[in-house]
């Protein structure tokens, strides 16, 4: 097998796998998920490390994949 064929053909998987549309939506999946976690219950602290470190970073890196979804050529 050729070098070149085999670099084309993961140059294609990866075009495959991260297009567009997979990346906005794995980055609105995200930012439910760090919703989901802001939210918690109503039993939990409100001052948890979950609330306030985890689900903020999720919900940030969510956005920030979107924008790098959109501009993505």
């Amino acid at each position: 097998m050729n070098i070149t064929s085999m670099t084309d053909r993961f140059i294609a998987t990866a075009k495959i796998f991260f297009s567009r549309r997979r990346i906005i939506v794995f980055a609105c999946i995200l930012i439910v998920i760090g919703y989901l976690l802001m939210a918690g219950s109503a039993d939990s602290d409100i001052f948890s490390p979950r609330r306030i470190v985890a689900a903020p970073v999720l919900c940030l890196s969510g956005y920030l994949l979107i924008i790098a979804g959109i501009l993505r050529k």
